[in-house]
C-alpha cells in the first residue's frame, strides 16, 4: 500500500489510481468476452473427455479473478511501487532487444523442428530460449522445466481434448 499523504489519515486508504483501475477493468472486459465466446461454443463433447468450451472458460475465470483482485487493489490505493518511477531503467529493460532476439529465435526453432523432433522437445527448446532471453544461465535446468511444463499440456490436449499434436518425441527415437 502506498505511503499515506500528509493530508491522509493513518488508517484511511489512498484514493484509487486511474491506470491500475483501467488495467483491471480491461482484464475484466477481456474475461467477460472470453466467457461469452466459450458459452457460444458447441457443447457436444463427442469422443473427448472435455468439450472445447472448458479451457476458454477456465482461462476466462483466471483472467477475471486476476482482474477482480487488481481492481480491489486499485480501489485501495493503487499498486505498490508505482508512485515513484525509476530514474534509470532496470537491466531487463536495457536488454529488451537481447530478450526479443532469444524469444524470436526460440519461436523459429520451434516452428522448424516441431514436425521433426516432436511437440514436447520443441516446446522445451522454446521455453529454454525464452528463459535465456530473460537472463537465465542454466540451460539444462530450463530444458527440464520446459519438459515438465509441456508434458501435462501435451497430455491435456491429446487425451483431454482429443487434438492431434505432433508426436511426443517425433521420429528421432
Amino acid at each position: 500500500m502506498p505511503t499515506p499523504t500528509p493530508t491522509q489519515a493513518a488508517g484511511e486508504a489512498a484514493p484509487p489510481r486511474a491506470a491500475p483501475l483501467a488495467v483491471s477493468l480491461a482484464l475484466l472486459v477481456l474475461a467477460a468476452g472470453l466467457a461469452w465466446g466459450a458459452w457460444r461454443m458447441p457443447r457436444d463433447a463427442g469422443y473427448v473427455v472435455l468439450g472445447a468450451h472448458v479451457f476458454p472458460l477456465v482461462i476466462a475465470g483466471f483472467v477475471g479473478t486476476v482482474g477482480a483482485l487488481l481492481a480491489l487493489q486499485a480501489l485501495r490505493g493503487g499498486w505498490p511501487g508505482l508512485a515513484t518511477p525509476p530514474t534509470r531503467p532496470p537491466a531487463a529493460c536495457r536488454s529488451a532487444r537481447h530478450a526479443a532476439a532469444w524469444l524470436s529465435g526460440g519461436l523459429m526453432v520451434m516452428a522448424l523442428t516441431l514436425q521433426h523432433i516432436g511437440f514436447v522437445p520443441a516446446a522445451a527448446l522454446l521455453f529454454a530460449c525464452a528463459a535465456r532471453g530473460h537472463g537465465s544461465q542454466r540451460p539444462w535446468l530450463d530444458l527440464a522445466v520446459g519438459v515438465a511444463l509441456t508434458l501435462p499440456l501435451f497430455w491435456l490436449f491429446t487425451l483431454g481434448l482429443g487434438l492431434r499434436l505432433p508426436a511426443l518425441t517425433g521420429r528421432w527415437i
